[in-house]
């Protein structure tokens, strides 16, 4: 058997790794997937400092428009989605277990925003997956999600009660790591 030489071998490892890091991110050979407390899979830095949330308008089931800008008085956990995203897809049943065991809570909120056209679509894609009590709203121009930053799906932001963007998440979560449900009861320590 002919055996490579050990430099040769460095060196394909070498242009390896440059080209993950390249296409990917420094992050991307560190950071897991749904990474809390500090980086995100994407390697977007949680902020420092707080930072106060933009104004935020989605629009609501009703037709109304909501600020999400603002001291709400409890931790808010903003989740842009939308059905067409697989990754999105992926998501859902630990988000919707999230969503249903905060659902009567009065220091936390989850809105899911999502992106797509319009709210019969979403109405329906949820219904077909018997998640209709997840609580939704609407940036079908994406405008909310432009002001964030956020151009791929899904993203998580963190608010606190006095309207500071604690945290931020790109990519999907795994709503029921333990490691993830700490840093969320963090938050709403502090």
């Amino acid at each position: 058997m002919k055996r490579e030489p050990a430099g040769l071998v460095v060196v394909a490892g070498a242009a390896l790794v440059f080209v993950v890091v390249l296409l990917f991110g420094r992050n991307a050979l560190v950071a897991p997937r749904g990474v809390v407390g500090g980086v995100s899979p994407a390697g977007a830095p949680a902020p420092a400092a707080p930072t106060p949330l933009p104004e935020l308008l989605v629009r609501t089931k009703d037709g109304g428009k909501r600020s999400l800008a603002g001291a709400s008085g409890k931790l808010l956990v903003i989740h842009f989605w939308a059905t067409w995203c697989p990754p999105c897809v992926e998501e859902l049943p630990g988000l919707l277990d999230f969503s249903r065991e905060i659902k009567n809570r009065k220091d936390v909120e989850l809105v899911a925003v999502s992106v797509d056209d319009d709210f019969r679509t979403v109405e329906t894609w949820l219904r077909k997956r018997k998640a209709e009590d997840l609580p939704i709203a609407l940036d079908p121009d994406r405008a909310a999600a432009r002001k964030f930053g956020t151009e791929k799906f899904p993203e998580t932001w963190f608010v606190s009660p006095k309207g500071d963007v604690l945290e931020h998440i790109a990519g999907p979560l795994e709503w029921s790591r333990k490691d993830v449900r700490e840093r969320i009861a963090a938050m709403l320590r502090s």
